[in-house]
């Protein structure tokens, strides 16, 4: 039972080291300040897809209403699936993460417009 958590802890330390310590204090202190999330993300651009995604997720179940973050996130989405077959399950939860969008974004005709086109 214990194995599958230690994979977990494993592969969480390969998406977030010392060097996130600063941004995720900042976090902490500021959990609603768009400004402070958008460093972070800036930050781990060049980290794997899979860990600058939880940090979307992160930001955006604090501020759900942030067009901003919606906006970055799913354009950063559509990026990595652009090369992937579109029977891939990764289509699948861009949709979905579109899906979220639209309930808080309901009235912004750019991302009606991207997720039609998607």
């Amino acid at each position: 039972m214990d194995e599958p958590q230690s994979e977990q802890n494993v592969s969480m330390d390969l998406v977030f080291g010392d060097d996130d310590l600063p941004y995720e204090e900042e976090n902490l202190r500021n959990p609603y300040s768009v400004k402070h999330w958008l460093r972070y993300i800036e930050h781990k651009k060049k980290a794997p897809k899979f860990g600058v995604n939880i940090i979307y997720e992160r930001a955006l179940k604090e501020l759900p209403g942030s067009y901003k973050l919606w906006y970055n996130y799913l354009r950063t989405r559509r990026r990595q699936v652009k090369q992937k077959c579109i029977i891939d399950p990764v289509y699948e939860e861009v949709n979905n993460a579109f899906e979220r969008a639209l309930v808080f974004m309901h009235k912004m005709p750019r991302i009606w417009m991207d997720y039609c086109s998607f």
